[in-house]
């Protein structure tokens, strides 16, 4: 599952597969600058903090 939020200087897009980490990649004007993995004690709470912490929803981006 993908998610984005978008900010006046920078994208953060975030993926997530269904185990116990999040990737956050950050974006500048079509550049990766940044990347973070996420990671949760179990698939449970990575999942929720997805699903309520995480964006809007995406299927694709570049």
């Amino acid at each position: 599952m993908r998610k984005y939020e978008i900010y006046p200087t920078y994208s953060d897009f975030y993926e997530y597969h269904g185990n116990t980490e999040i990737l956050r990649i950050r974006k500048q004007y079509g550049t990766i600058i940044r990347k973070d993995w996420i990671v949760f004690n179990s698939t449970d709470e990575a999942m929720d903090h997805f699903n309520n912490k995480c964006g809007e929803d995406i299927g694709y981006y570049h």
